[in-house]
């Protein structure tokens, strides 16, 4: 399901117009991007939480060369989905 087909199904369920739900994901976009970059986490209740994490540097060793690299830091989001999801996507 891309984009297009969230925001005409959205709009067919809650009698809103395209361009209304089309504004109000991408606002939902922007605060979960906007929360994320702040390492904060977002629980959306009946569908799940997602979680950033930071992960420090970190010095590997490449197995075919031998040589050890530098990884730099890195934010990871992660996504929990709540029990409610869980049990209606196993159905």
């Amino acid at each position: 399901m891309d984009t297009k087909q969230i925001v005409t199904t959205l709009s067919k369920k809650i009698g809103r117009e395209s361009k209304d739900i089309n504004s109000l994901l991408e606002a939902l976009i922007s605060t979960i991007k906007d929360n994320s970059s702040n390492l904060d986490s977002i629980a959306v209740p009946g569908f799940g939480k997602f979680i950033t994490i930071k992960e420090d540097e970190k010095i590997i060793t490449d197995l075919s060369s031998g040589k050890r690299l530098l990884l730099p830091p890195q934010i990871i989001l992660n996504f929990e989905p709540s029990g409610v999801l869980r049990k209606k996507i196993s159905e």
